[in-house]
C-alpha cells in the first residue's frame, strides 16, 4: 500500500469546485429501461393474446426469453450506480432504486482495485454508526473515473492506496 503526497496532485476539486455530480448519461438509462418495460409488456401481450395451444414451442418460448433479458435489462439499471456526488464533508453513491450510500471523507482507510470477472474499485471505510469496517465497491467503467479517483485522493490524503490506484492518480509533475 501507498500513501501520496497530498501537495503534489492536480487540485481538480479546487479547479471544478464542490458539491459536484458525475453521474451516467440520464436520456440513455431512462431510454433503455421504457424499450425494456416496453418490451416486457408487449411479451406478456403475446402470452396472453397470441400464444394458445396450437402455438409452436418456438412461440411459447420466445416471449418468455424476452421477459427474461428484458427484466435482467430492467434490474441491472435500477441497481447499479446512477450518480456519485462529492461534498466538502463526504462522497455520495446514488442509486436509481436502492438507497444511497453515505462516506465521509475521514472515515475512508483504504482504496484497492479488486481484480475479478468484472474490475472494482474498493473503499475501504469506517462505518459510524456501526464502528466496524466496511468496503463499498463501484464498477471502473463508470463515466469519467480517473477525474473521480483523483478528487478522492484530494479529499483523502490519509488513506492507503494499492499499486494501480497509485500510479493511475495523476501529479503536477505527471499532467506537464
Amino acid at each position: 500500500m501507498k500513501k501520496l503526497d497530498i501537495n503534489q496532485l492536480i487540485n481538480i476539486n479546487e479547479k471544478r469546485g464542490l458539491p459536484r455530480t458525475y453521474q451516467f448519461k440520464q436520456f440513455i438509462r431512462f431510454f433503455t429501461l421504457f424499450l425494456s418495460i416496453l418490451a416486457i409488456g408487449y411479451a406478456v401481450w403475446v402470452i396472453l393474446q397470441k400464444v394458445d395451444a396450437d402455438s409452436s414451442r418456438f412461440t411459447k418460448m420466445v416471449p418468455f426469453i424476452i421477459i427474461f433479458l428484458a427484466l435482467n435489462t430492467v434490474l441491472r439499471n435500477l441497481l447499479t450506480l446512477n450518480a456519485i456526488t462529492f461534498t466538502k464533508e463526504n462522497i455520495i453513491f446514488k442509486f436509481l432504486a436502492k438507497k444511497k450510500v453515505v462516506i465521509a471523507w475521514n472515515s475512508i482507510h483504504k482504496i484497492v482495485l479488486n481484480d475479478g470477472k468484472h474490475k472494482t474499485i474498493g473503499i475501504h471505510h469506517q462505518n459510524q454508526s456501526e464502528n466496524e469496517m466496511k468496503i463499498f465497491e463501484f464498477s471502473m467503467s463508470f463515466p469519467n473515473m480517473l477525474e473521480i479517483l483523483n478528487s478522492i485522493a484530494e479529499m483523502c490524503p490519509k488513506a492507503e492506496y494499492d499499486e494501480f490506484i497509485a500510479n493511475v492518480i495523476l501529479s503536477e509533475e505527471e499532467k506537464k
